[in-house]
């Protein structure tokens, strides 16, 4: 009799999978918030002197238990740059690293506090949460709502489809946004000119690198891209977070870390074409979580992985599927 339970089982369990599999499963989720990485600020106290530097500390998750700690100070001269490492026991994280050849150990107390010394000085920090200033901003009167956004109830999703014109495959969730499933999907709509306002959030995947770490991106008229990615604590390029693919690297950090909504506020600016061809490039200027990164940059080709072919204007808007769980919600247009 066992022997039967557990052959049922198993043929249940192949023709769930097969379900699933039919329906199109959806990406492998990200992992919870560990409660260690994340935001930390307060002082550095410099050994020579009274008055403390601000600092701040972005931690980030590197999978097993691994945790890498990006330490910097605005004030001091010269400013101080530096990563810390270590394992975590439970919430806790001994940690140790150089600054140059300055030795420095300390311990972070997850979701709590970050201390750490060295001959030169010592910082204080506690876990602090930022958020963007422009999260859950209502579309003004006029705009073309594509996403709404209500709290607590799945969002409509008919003023986007496939790239193949099928209805739109990716997950309405209760939380108010959509998950990103089965390719592409484009606005039904097409727009020239506009302000843009998106919302995204990277899930949390310690184990990832580089591209595989959160990926997706915004593409203007199907072919400008502003990369979507947890870049949380690494230095602006054009391919991590807010970078403009193969054009512009953001002019400033903005990322926060995955899990918290972010947003962009673009504003966009289309080419002029002619027979296909641009004779005037487009423009964009993009803040991201509040902070300024781009500012009236140029864009004359069409950036990696966006819609090729004959250059149309007006065109539709892109999202992408990069095989990450991302998620979106609260987009809106407003025509120039």
């Amino acid at each position: 009799m066992t022997e039967l339970r557990i052959t049922a089982g198993c043929l249940l369990a192949l023709l769930v999978a097969a379900c699933v599999a039919a329906e199109g499963a959806p990406p492998p989720a990200g992992e919870p918030d560990d409660g260690i990485m994340g935001e930390y600020a307060g002082d550095f106290l410099p050994a020579e002197r009274a008055k403390p530097d601000k600092a701040d500390a972005k931690v980030i998750g590197e999978g097993g238990g691994a945790f890498r700690a990006v330490i910097s100070t605005e004030d001091g001269k010269p400013a101080l740059k530096f990563s810390m490492t270590g394992k975590a026991e439970g919430k806790t994280v001994a940690l140790a690293g150089k600054a140059g050849d300055v030795e420095w150990k300390g311990v972070l107390e997850g979701g709590k506090t970050l201390t750490a010394e060295s001959k030169v000085g010592k910082i204080k920090l506690a876990f602090t949460v930022r958020r963007s200033p422009t999260e859950g901003q209502k579309p003004p009167t006029g705009a073309v709502v594509l996403l709404p956004f209500e709290e607590g109830k799945a969002p409509a999703t008919d003023a986007w489809q496939s790239m193949d014109g099928k209805p739109c495959p990716w997950i309405p969730l209760p939380s108010g946004a959509i998950q990103v499933r089965g390719g592409n999907i484009q606005t039904k709509k097409s727009f020239g000119n506009v302000q843009l306002h998106v919302e995204f959030r990277t899930p949390y995947m310690p184990a990832a690198r580089g591209q595989g770490r959160g990926n997706s991106g915004v593409y203007l008229q199907s072919r400008y891209e502003i990369q979507v990615l947890d870049s949380f604590g690494l230095e602006p390029k054009d391919n991590e977070c807010g970078g403009i693919y193969s054009v512009g690297a953001p002019k400033a950090v903005a990322s926060l870390p995955p899990g918290p909504w972010q947003t962009y506020d673009a504003t966009f600016t289309a080419p002029e074409v002619k027979d296909g061809k641009i004779t005037k490039p487009a423009v964009i200027t993009v803040l991201h979580n509040g902070i300024k990164i781009h500012e009236n940059v140029k864009i004359d080709h069409v950036t990696t992985a966006g819609v090729g072919g004959p250059i149309v204007a007006p065109a539709p808007l892109m999202l992408q599927d990069h095989g990450n769980p991302v998620q979106f919600r609260n987009i809106w247009i407003v025509e120039q």
